[in-house]
């Protein structure tokens, strides 16, 4: 396999391998950023040695241990992970480079039983030496001569394959684990067609010990998100459009589209003009009429996007338990189904009053770290209905939500009280086209939110089927 020259040097340069190789050593910098390429060409292709008793001179130690780590069977495994993306690959590098500077650097210690092994520990000396004085390349030969000429019965080697077993056996293991969670984030998440985001804000997680022990340690927990998100897609599995007629609506723009239906009249005489009609159908398919937009009760943007929708989710402490899980489920799949179709959301978690999390899911790698920390966020505090409407008061007069579904998922232990919030809530949906859906979980009651509500659910436990509960919202959503 021919070696990837740009990939291979971008990744000695990441972050990861540059705190490997930074790190003070009786080894020179120079000689473990050399080390450090070496590796990643072997890691992700193959590096040919044309002269073998050159590459001995120049290498000494190292010429015998990169042959002794290529023989086990670790390295094979590493290198396969290392295939499947550039995050594997720099986890695979990071340990492998750590544990050769290691194995050179005396850090590991080797036995000295017998004459082989013996040789090996001086041979590393020497190499060590030879490489602070930048010379004695001959002389390095010739020990690597004899230490392979020492090592008849193959007791060096072995050592430095048990070094290597020990500690690259650790690294698949952590990578495994990795892998293992990261498949599961990617059914947590959406990747929107671009893993790489994902991956990237999963590795800054992989990264922070106590992040990944907090994901690692509510492994049970995510695979019962992934489960209620299953049951929340089975009503509804995948986009539709479907035929709708047109219901009274505010013109609010003219543009340019090859929507006749919303074409002005002046473009519509045009047909009755015959010299003009071949300038028609070519506007059409050009999507150069002048035709005027609509929005409303049935408002779709010129792509034929359907509007946006927030998301208000009660975080405090009485929802921990079932609630929270299906809460963190809701909010998940209800990311996933609005990222197919390009719609824009926002989820706002609230608790005590006055306090509000909004979670960033404009950018990709963003969402996916918002998401994750909701994933590992312990739901506390007290809840205030009347704050967590005005947040999503606020958020309506924005531009880009407007006429925005919104979403209110709370245990209903709370009350709606403030009645200038109520008339605010109310003039702004009428004017705005906005529907509001209510689902109260673990509880009958809704504090007053059923007044502002166009639909309220409630959903005492955590079974529902097909006609009810959370899945019967998101396809109403979804649906438009």
């Amino acid at each position: 396999m021919p070696i990837n020259t740009i990939r291979w040097k971008k990744l000695i340069n990441e972050d990861q391998i540059r705190l490997v190789v930074g790190r003070p050593r009786r080894i020179p910098r120079h000689k473990r950023m050399e080390i450090a390429a070496i590796l990643s060409q072997e890691l992700i292709g193959s590096r040919p040695i044309v002269d073998m008793r050159r590459h001995a001179a120049r290498y000494g130690a190292f010429h015998i241990a990169l042959r002794a780590m290529q023989e086990t069977e670790e390295w094979g495994k590493l290198r396969g992970m290392a295939s499947k993306s550039d995050i594997m690959a720099t986890l695979a590098l990071r340990q492998v480079t750590a544990t050769m500077l290691d194995i050179l650097d005396r850090s590991i210690c080797l036995p000295a039983e017998d004459v082989g092994q013996q040789s090996l520990i001086s041979l590393i000396e020497l190499t060590l030496l030879s490489w602070r004085r930048r010379g004695g390349g001959e002389e390095l030969a010739m020990g690597v001569e004899e230490c392979i000429a020492a090592d008849g019965r193959g007791h060096a080697s072995a050592a430095l394959r048990e070094a290597f077993h020990e500690r690259l056996g650790q690294a698949i293991d952590e990578m495994q684990a990795y892998m293992d969670m990261l498949a599961k984030m990617k059914e947590l998440l959406p990747a929107g067609g671009d893993e790489a985001a994902l991956e990237e804000a999963f590795f800054a997680y992989f990264n922070e010990v106590d992040l990944f022990s907090e994901l690692l340690r509510r492994n049970e927990e995510l695979q019962q998100i992934i489960d209620l998100m299953g049951k929340l897609d089975m009503k509804y599995g995948g986009v539709r459009e479907e035929m709708r007629s047109f219901v009274t609506s505010e013109a609010y723009e003219l543009g340019a589209s090859k929507d006749i239906p919303h074409a002005l009249p002046i473009e519509l005489l045009k047909l009755k003009v015959p010299i003009l009609r071949t300038l028609f159908f070519s506007q059409m398919l050009e999507g150069q009429l002048l035709t005027y937009r609509l929005r409303g009760l049935d408002w779709r943007d010129e792509l034929g996007r359907k509007g946006p929708v927030i998301a208000l989710i009660d975080a405090s402490g009485s929802m921990s338990g079932e609630p929270e899980l299906i809460a963190k489920a809701f909010i998940l799949m209800l990311a996933r189904r609005m990222e197919r179709e390009k719609r824009d959301i926002k989820i706002i978690l609230f608790a005590a009053e006055d306090w509000k999390l909004e979670l960033d899911m404009t950018d990709k790698g963003k969402a996916a770290k918002s998401l994750l920390d909701t994933i590992c966020r312990h739901f506390e505090g007290d809840t205030d209905f009347n704050s967590a409407i005005r947040t999503g008061l606020d958020t309506l007069e924005e531009e880009t939500y407007r006429g925005a579904d919104v979403l209110f998922l709370t245990d209903g232990e709370s009350r709606v009280t403030d009645e200038e919030v109520i008339r605010r809530w109310s003039e702004l949906k009428n004017h705005t086209g906005s529907r509001i859906f209510t689902l109260i979980l673990g509880s009958d009651e809704a504090g007053g939110l059923e007044k502002i509500s166009d639909k309220t659910w409630t959903l005492p436990a955590t079974i529902w089927g097909a006609e009810q509960g959370p899945s019967d919202i998101i396809h109403i959503i979804a649906e438009g």
